[in-house]
């Protein structure tokens, strides 16, 4: 099995460019997994900026889909600052962009302002609920390579009234640096996919998420994880969802555009 680290971690192939090949076990549907193919343009912009900027806030849009096998990114810094970095990285395949990721690393500063994300208390420990059940053609196949155990709300397909849904999680494989996070983040299916009566396809068009606790403690553990449709409509949802760490803290949340293939 591919980790986490190794598919993600693409080889430098000229200046700006780096080169990596996506294997079959992290694809979803005819798709690679979004969490893979937006870490992969995160390591890229990070060798680019100081180990003293973290990874604030990123903006994924998702163009073609990635297939298996070779594809690379290019990656720029397009400013920086005193404290903060911005950059942009194009994931490409085939001779076409399949993926644009904007960023936002920074380095802390002093402040006399400081507000803490609103602790939470799941509804019950990790060890007392079952992993998610792989089902071939229904559950994507880089679902294999995390625990994700459902602990509020209805599995996908179940017909559910409810657009929502809690659960615990963490990465199977080696997943190190605050791109695990990310993969973290986007392993967990919409939240509308639960109303809907058999299986249907969803992609994420469009991806928003802000880092904002300590992250990498976070990943020593068991991550609690929430999710719900804030609105859903003409085939697209839009969706916020939570990432705490274990002992309840906020460690990130991110939006979503989401188109669903249900008719």
């Amino acid at each position: 099995m591919t980790s986490f680290d190794e598919v993600t971690t693409w080889a430098p192939a000229a200046p700006g460019v780096w080169r990596g090949e996506v294997a079959a076990e992290w694809m979803q549907g005819r798709a690679a997994f979004g969490g893979v193919v937006t870490a992969a343009a995160l390591r890229a912009l990070r060798e680019q900026v100081g180990p003293e900027r973290a990874l604030r806030s990123f903006t994924a849009s998702f163009m073609a889909p990635v297939q298996p096998g070779v594809a690379e990114v290019k990656a720029q810094l397009l400013r920086e600052g005193r404290a903060l970095s911005h950059g942009e990285a194009k994931v490409e395949q085939g001779g076409g962009v399949s993926a644009v990721v904007l960023a936002a690393f920074a380095a802390p500063r002093e402040s006399g302002v400081r507000v803490v994300g609103e602790r939470v208390t799941p509804p019950c420990a990790p060890d007392g609920v079952m992993d998610m059940p792989y089902i071939e053609g229904v559950v994507p196949r880089f679902v294999q390579n995390f625990h994700l155990r459902w602990a509020d709300g209805d599995y996908p397909f179940v017909g559910s009234a409810a657009a929502r849904f809690g659960g615990w999680c963490r990465h199977r494989t080696a997943a190190t640096g605050l791109e695990a996070v990310v993969g973290l983040l986007d392993a967990w299916p919409a939240p509308v996919l639960p109303m809907l009566k058999g299986p249907a396809p969803a992609s994420t068009v469009r991806w928003s998420a802000h880092l904002v606790g300590d992250v990498e403690a976070a990943l020593g553990g068991w991550c609690w994880f929430t999710s719900r449709a804030l609105a859903a409509q003409d085939g697209y949802a839009s969706t916020l969802n939570h990432l705490y760490a274990e002992d309840g803290a906020l460690v990130a949340w991110t939006e979503q555009l989401v188109a669903v293939f249900d008719r």
